[in-house]
């Protein structure tokens, strides 16, 4: 079982409401993500400032004000080498969105792309990023557990999978593969430009833009060399 460590260094959330996150994590992963993915189960305990988290143990980290240009929230490595989840309150609520939600995006990612390395072939031999969140990452295509609002998540059918039929992403918002909703974005790589990014409605019809930098978007274009591994105690 994936064992993960929640951990609040923000100052404009309190701890109680982070905690009171944590079921709907788990909800989440292990009934909703999980057998759609064949993932691993996973168990989520908060972990207070004064205590360090234990070895072996993945990250969700919520912190103030983002580290990255443009990105309210991003996975990455922590120096142990282990999937981290950084979540920027600050910038979430300055812009107007959900904190519930960019989390739940980021542990969803990080559960299905924990490396940062998947892409998927589409039918043209085209890789589209693993990114399962981004294409329905808008809030208003989100749900809810019990009070919690969460992201909704691309299922395998989105990218393209012919063996499977069916929703394209969890609530059944997309009705074709590659579609990327409004508020959302979707990357598919390009020999001569790299990853290219995508957005509006559907992918394939969509004007075409390279990622901005700094965002979490872009980490994916960075290469692992220039990768900076977060340190141990955020």
């Amino acid at each position: 079982m994936v064992q993960i460590a929640v951990i609040n260094e923000s100052t404009a959330i309190a701890d109680r409401e982070v905690q009171d996150m944590l079921p709907a994590f788990e909800q989440q992963w292990n009934k909703d993500l999980a057998p759609i993915w064949g993932l691993e189960q996973a168990a989520f305990a908060f972990v207070p400032k004064s205590q360090h988290p234990a070895g072996g143990t993945w990250w969700v980290v919520f912190l103030d004000d983002s580290d990255q240009a443009q990105a309210l929230a991003y996975h990455d490595l922590t120096n142990e080498g282990l999937p981290i989840s950084k979540i920027f309150v600050k910038t979430i609520l300055a812009d107007k969105a959900s904190v519930s939600v960019g989390a739940t995006h980021e542990i969803c990612e990080m559960a299905v792309d924990p490396w940062l390395n998947s892409a998927y072939q589409d039918q043209q031999g085209v890789f589209w990023a693993g990114e399962v969140c981004d294409p329905v990452e808008d809030d208003i295509y989100g749900y809810k557990i019990g009070e919690v609002l969460v992201t909704d998540f691309a299922t395998p059918n989105w990218f393209g999978h012919q063996y499977a039929h069916g929703a394209m992403d969890f609530k059944n918002h997309c009705r074709t593969a590659f579609e990327v909703l409004s508020g959302g974005y979707a990357q598919y790589f390009d020999p001569q430009q790299g990853w290219v990014q995508v957005t509006g409605s559907k992918a394939l019809q969509s004007a075409r833009a390279q990622a901005p930098k700094g965002s979490r978007r872009n980490r994916r274009a960075r290469g692992w060399k220039k990768w900076e591994r977060s340190h141990a105690r955020v």
